[in-house]
C-alpha cells in the first residue's frame, strides 16, 4: 500500500478462522502497522465472542444500520466495550435509498429543515451515536452528505424516525 501504517482495519464477517485473523490484526497493532482494529457483519453472539479472546476491543464494528433496520440490541450489547456502531448502507443502499428518502416521515424531517432526505437520514444516524459514512462517487452527493451539521433534529423527529425500524435488511450479512 506504500503506507507506514494504516488508520483502521476490519475483519469484514465471521468465518472459521476469524479469531485467527482478529490476532494478527492484534499484532500487527503491537507493531505499529494498524492503529485501531474492528469487525464487520458480527452480531451479539459473535461480538460477545470476539470481545472474550480479544486483548483489544474492536473500535468499531460495521454493520448495516439505517432507519429501517436500527440494530438497537447489537449497539447495546457493544456499548460496554466502548465500540462505535458505524453504519454500512446508512442510506439503504444505492437500489433501495428511494424507499427510504420517499418515506413520509423522512421526508416531512427533511422538509422541516430545507435539506434533502440524504441529509435528515445522515443527521438522525450522528444524533443517535452511529459513525456515518455515506458512500457515493458523484461529487454533488458527496458535498450535499457532508453538509449536515447546520442544524439539528429535535426529540420528536428523532423519535419519529426511531419509529420507523422494522428489522428490514437490504443486504445479505
Amino acid at each position: 500500500m506504500g503506507q507506514d501504517y494504516v488508520d483502521l482495519m476490519l475483519l469484514h464477517h465471521e468465518d472459521a478462522n476469524d479469531e485467527d485473523a482478529y490476532r494478527a490484526m492484534e499484532d500487527a497493532v503491537a507493531a505499529g502497522k494498524i492503529r485501531c482494529i474492528g469487525i464487520s457483519n458480527f452480531y451479539e453472539s459473535g461480538f460477545a465472542r470476539m470481545l472474550d479472546m480479544a486483548s483489544i476491543p474492536p473500535a468499531v464494528l460495521q454493520n448495516e444500520t439505517q432507519p429501517y433496520f436500527q440494530e438497537r440490541s447489537v449497539k447495546e450489547a457493544i456499548a460496554g466495550a466502548g465500540t462505535v456502531l458505524e453504519s454500512w448502507f446508512p442510506l439503504c443502499g444505492k437500489a433501495d435509498c428511494r424507499t427510504l428518502f420517499a418515506d413520509p416521515v423522512v421526508a416531512e424531517v427533511a422538509g422541516n429543515h430545507g435539506v434533502s432526505p440524504a441529509q435528515a437520514v445522515i443527521r438522525w444516524h450522528l444524533q443517535s451515536g452511529n459513525v456515518c459514512i455515506p458512500g457515493s462517487s458523484n461529487p454533488d452527493h458527496i458535498r450535499e452528505d457532508a453538509d449536515v451539521f447546520g442544524f439539528s433534529l429535535t426529540a420528536d423527529e428523532m423519535a419519529a424516525i426511531d419509529a420507523l425500524d422494522r428489522n428490514q435488511r437490504y443486504a445479505s450479512y
